[in-house]
């Protein structure tokens, strides 16, 4: 036997996410050895689209990981009246200047991840961004500065938490992968049942948010390997230094087995 493993260990080597899986690729040429996948289930437009969404947001997960930490902001800009899309996101864009100039003053470059959401017109639009905290600047002038720059409404603070649980917590939000992923399945029910489900995709497209990021996050990438012998138990174990956070053992979209473990160093 044969299987993948993808190692992601965050630049500071606070975080570790290790995907373990047998694959095609993985696995060995001997007929009797490859009874270990499970039978083949056709997969739906929409059986892809979860899947597709659930990769968008651990990607997510990992950038935010690797970015911010506790004592970050986590920022809501929302609006005082009613304006078109295209006024939001000009006065977005004017926001994220003025933001840059505020951390360039106090010797830092801005770094952030934001979404924008309800740009289909369901709903009142409004933003989140996700920013760092500045050294010696107090919490009076860190909302002085986003009350500046941001012209259209108010702004709410609340500080990051820092955790793993805190990363995957927000990059669900940003992606809507709970609400989504509802909406997928009763249209998947719907389906099955034989009914028309063509109304929910409007309800899907209007969940839809955009996540925007600035170029400087640091953006590290996982490592694959092969393990060309044995498999994976489906018990885990803690690197020495780390301890789990969470695990899972399921199976690929091609019903391979699967295991997902995150661990987080013992310090923190």
């Amino acid at each position: 036997m044969a299987y993948m493993e993808k190692k992601w260990v965050s630049h500071d080597k606070r975080f570790i996410i290790v995907d373990k899986y047998h694959s095609l690729r993985a696995m060995p040429k001997n007929q009797l050895a490859r009874e270990r996948r499970s039978p083949r289930k056709g997969q739906t437009t929409e059986q892809q689209e979860k899947i597709n969404l659930r990769h968008r947001t651990d990607k997510l997960c990992r950038l935010i990981m690797d970015n911010f930490k506790a004592g970050d902001w986590w920022v809501s800009f929302t609006l005082a009246e009613k304006v078109s899309v295209d006024k939001f996101k000009s006065e977005y864009e004017k926001m994220i200047r003025s933001l840059r100039t505020f951390y360039q003053k106090h010797g830092a470059d801005l770094k952030y991840i934001a979404v924008q959401e309800n740009l289909t017109g369901r709903g009142r639009l409004h933003g989140h961004i996700l920013l760092p905290a500045l050294p010696g600047v107090s919490f009076v002038q860190m909302k002085q500065a986003m009350n500046a720059a941001w012209k259209l409404g108010n702004t709410y603070f609340k500080p990051y938490e820092g955790g793993t649980m805190d990363a995957r917590r927000v990059a669900a939000y940003m992606t809507k992968e709970d609400t989504i992923t509802t909406k997928l399945n009763e249209k998947m029910r719907i389906t099955k049942e034989g009914g028309d489900a063509k109304g929910l995709d409007a309800d899907i497209k209007a969940q839809r948010s955009r996540v925007c990021t600035s170029k400087n996050l640091i953006r590290t990438k996982p490592v694959k390997r092969l393990v060309p012998r044995g498999t994976f138990r489906k018990e885990v174990k803690a690197p020495k230094g780390y301890h789990i956070v969470f695990s899972y053992n399921g199976n690929t979209k091609d019903n391979f087995d699967y295991q997902h473990a995150v661990f987080e160093r013992d310090d923190e």
